[in-house]
């Protein structure tokens, strides 16, 4: 059974708005205007506040010769386009880009190597987080920047406020290993009879709930998904099956979850669970639907404080006229210096140090209570991408993926941990092999 309701990019449409920065870029000589194509999967509240930097920018550049006309894509149907459209030759000029999952494009030269781009129209990539500059490169293929950071992503749990005082615990002393927060998700569970009719800890039966949950704490436990040289899957399969054990455990053995749960989103807006972790993308909608939660960093469940990474940037794409890529490389470099409110207000960390170091970052946007969890976090969010051509079998935050297709049978009692791992451990070692 495949999860079915909202996905997050169409999750809860919310409020957002503020001013940006209107400083013009300094645009390359062009013989003519330009209009530069921008494809975007960004809807509901983080796809709003996204339509208001594009506007922005245009607003600063209609007497420069340069505009950005954006073009929303559904997500499912992004890589699918793109590849009809750089075959066609007609792909947009740039788009939103996860960092890891493109190696494919970068391979096949769809997307553009960015390196001399970038110091050609000054950006600064010393400005950027080491990792965040490491995530934008495909190991396997070369050493050339792939995409320029825009925001970092990691998930932590929301907690509601409203079930904590009702359960009589403290909102000052949120979990911060196992036991507790077993101990806090049980007390949290509403059941009638033996079934969970208030989840303490959120999940669904199938999908990406699951598969998620399993990524992080598998790798906290020990598992690694490719060794560090990108040739060996599954490095410590036990921890693997462990953490398997442990995500059916919370519907089993501690009843704190229910299998179900669908909608994990709009479960979680109802009341339906106390616990949820997500991502800064549901921060915006929840705010304005009036929920009273917050949010804290994700507990230690193995030997390793780790939780799930993800880096969303923009890539260029390959070009007929290839006089185009430097407008755009500039384009792109304007939005990224006045990034400020898409990592307050949109979703995700700023990956630029001097963005961090604005006094307003944490007096801007969405509320530092909800926001601080998702930016002090990060340091531990360490469960990324495999950036090789076949990483998205690899890919944990899935609904419909390889892997989650082949945890749902551990799932739901149809296949047994060493069936599920063996399966896992043939695919990823030929996706390794293949790179």
């Amino acid at each position: 059974m495949a999860e079915t309701g909202i996905s997050r990019r169409n999750f809860l449409a919310g409020t957002a708005g503020a001013a940006l920065a209107s400083t013009a870029l300094a645009r390359p000589a062009l013989a003519a205007p330009i209009e530069l194509v921008h494809w975007s999967w960004l809807q509901a509240s983080d796809g709003e506040v996204w339509e208001k930097v594009i506007k922005s920018f245009n607003e600063a550049h209609k007497s420069q010769g340069v505009q950005i006309r954006l073009e929303l894509v559904p997500e499912e149907q992004y890589r699918t386009k793109i590849l009809a459209s750089a075959a066609s030759g007609s792909a947009p000029d740039f788009g939103w880009g996860t960092a890891g999952k493109d190696a494919a494009l970068a391979k096949d030269g769809i997307t553009v190597p960015l390196d001399d781009l970038a110091k050609k129209v000054g950006l600064d990539l010393t400005d950027f987080s080491a990792n965040s500059i490491k995530a934008s490169k495909y190991p396997k293929i070369g050493p050339e920047l792939q995409m320029i950071p825009i925001d970092l992503m990691s998930l932590q749990p929301l907690i509601n406020l409203d079930h904590v005082k009702a359960a009589g615990l403290d909102p000052t002393k949120f979990p911060t290993d196992e036991a507790t927060l077993m101990e806090w998700a049980a007390k949290l569970t509403q059941r009638s009879g033996d079934k969970v009719t208030r989840s303490g800890i959120l999940m669904t039966g199938t999908g990406l709930q699951p598969s998620v949950t399993w990524g992080i704490v598998s790798d906290q436990m020990g598992f690694a998904r490719a060794s560090d040289d990108l040739k060996t899957a599954c490095v410590n399969p036990d921890a693997g099956k462990a953490a398997m054990q442990w995500v059916v455990d919370l519907f089993d053995k501690h009843k704190v979850s229910t299998r179900e749960v669908t909608d994990r989103y709009a479960a979680f807006g109802r009341g339906e669970g106390s616990i949820f972790w997500t991502g800064p993308w549901t921060l915006n909608g929840y705010k304005a639907q009036g929920l009273n939660f917050t949010a804290f960093t994700f507990p230690q469940i193995g030997k390793n404080k780790h939780t799930y990474f993800e880096m969303g940037g923009m890539q260029l794409y390959k070009q007929k006229d290839t006089s185009r890529y430097e407008a755009t490389m500039a384009a792109v470099k304007w939005l990224s210096d006045n990034s400020l409110v898409w990592t307050t207000e949109g979703r995700g960390a700023s990956p630029r140090k001097s963005i961090l170091d604005k006094p307003e970052y944490k007096t801007s946007g969405i509320d530092w209570s909800l926001r601080r969890a998702f930016v002090e976090g990060l340091p531990d969010a360490t469960v990324g991408e495999v950036p090789v051509p076949g990483g998205p079998d690899f890919t944990i935050y899935t609904n419909t993926g390889f892997l989650a297709r082949t945890l749902e049978g551990v799932w739901v009692g149809q296949k047994t941990k060493d069936e599920a791992l063996e399966e896992i451990r043939t695919q990823w070692q030929q996706d390794l092999d293949d790179a």
